[in-house]
């Protein structure tokens, strides 16, 4: 079986986080099957792949729309693929002439919501992204012959919003990197807190310029929280480029409040730093109003890290009972959470035990696994016909 895999985002946070770990655990366990990991000009290999059966097609194209509707599908009649892995939420829905079947993994369906609701300031590029995944998902899904989606709650989701026929679709988990544990040295976590100039014991959270991510509430949380902790922490915000900072209004919030001296905003931060932060931190809040899986919380559970989160979507069904939950539509509430856990040291090595507990049950080897009979269903299908 020849398999083909839209790598074009590799390494990228996120789904090019996905794309890396399934390739990688692929390769490991499956040596019987040919791997073509198709490329754009621009993709980044942080790592290389060393296996006899895969190998890596750089297309010459850097636009991503010419790349998965014109480029991908081409190249893919060209090496004679039969199962075609479309990794991202959309595959060649345009293209009439691919022969081979395709799985498309649908991660959410944020899409579907009002850009306006999801971002304060869009940029053109956001907009117009915007408008070709609310044609490019559902066509896309239709297409596909199979589906792979990350949660149940998404699977729900993809049923309510595409009208998919849910035999079509498989629920396959991410899991953590490996680089993601506990770290005991306390010189290297100290090194990194100085990188980012972080002066205080800090809780960590994760923000973004989409609003789903309510770091506008998370900041109005600690700034109560602080006041009746006497400013004994910081907020330490990843994964906000300043870039992506202009599209919010985190900044005149955090200035309104005056907490200048009390919010870190680290922009992005390489992993091994994140995991740094992670083990340093007294614990991570993660008031997402909205997530398809929710990643980060599991991220926090390898590094040993309490978590305060959301109790909403699909981060009920990846922590379970593993977390302190908090209403993220409420300041208050999130405050009240947040207090608990800081008082409440035998709060904490609960949750982290908990946490240590609830990873065991997600494994990248386990969704290449998974993935794999996917594959196999499908060409099983395509010796039949």
């Amino acid at each position: 079986m020849k398999i083909g895999i839209d790598a074009r985002i590799i390494f990228r946070r996120g789904v090019g986080r996905y794309i890396a770990n399934l390739v990688k655990n692929l390769l490991e366990i499956d040596k019987e099957n040919k791997y073509y990991i198709y490329l754009s000009e621009n993709s980044v290999l942080y790592d290389y792949f060393d296996a006899k059966n895969c190998f890596f097609k750089r297309l010459n194209t850097s636009n991503a729309f010419l790349y998965e509707q014109v480029y991908l599908p081409q190249a893919a009649n060209r090496d004679g693929i039969d199962i075609l892995h479309c990794t991202d939420n959309t595959a060649p829905f345009l293209y009439p002439f691919y022969k081979g079947k395709i799985v498309l993994t649908i991660h959410d369906t944020m899409y579907n919501r009002n850009l306006r609701n999801s971002i304060l300031k869009p940029t053109l590029k956001q907009i117009i992204l915007d408008k070709y995944k609310k044609i490019g998902v559902p066509m896309s899904a239709k297409k596909a012959n199979m589906i792979i989606t990350i949660s149940n709650y998404s699977k729900e989701d993809i049923i309510k919003n595409i009208k998919i026929d849910e035999r079509k679709i498989r629920v396959i988990n991410e899991a953590v990197d490996t680089k993601f544990k506990v770290v005991n040295n306390k010189n290297l976590i100290n090194k990194v807190m100085q990188k980012y100039s972080i002066t205080k014991s800090y809780i960590l959270t994760s923000g973004a310029s989409d609003i789903r991510k309510n770091t506008i509430r998370a900041i109005e949380a600690f700034n109560i929280f602080n006041n009746l902790t006497e400013y004994k922490y910081q907020l330490v915000i990843t994964s906000i480029s300043p870039r992506e900072l202009e599209t919010t209004n985190i900044s005149e919030k955090i200035r309104e409040l005056n907490l200048e001296k009390y919010v870190v905003l680290t922009g992005y931060v390489p992993d091994d730093d994140l995991v740094m932060l992670y083990n340093g931190a007294l614990f991570f809040l993660f008031p997402s109003i909205w997530e398809g899986f929710g990643l980060q919380v599991l991220e926090a559970f390898a590094c040993g890290l309490p978590v305060v989160a959301s109790q909403s979507t699909s981060i009920t069904e990846v922590a379970e009972d593993a977390v302190l939950y908090i209403d993220p539509f409420s300041v208050e509430d999130i405050v009240r959470g947040m207090i608990e856990l800081e008082k409440s040291e035998a709060k904490m090595q609960m949750l982290i035990s908990k946490g240590f507990k609830q990873i065991e049950k997600f494994s990248w080897e386990k969704t290449a696994w998974q993935t794999l009979e996917v594959y196999k269903e499908l060409n099983e299908g395509i010796k039949n016909e």
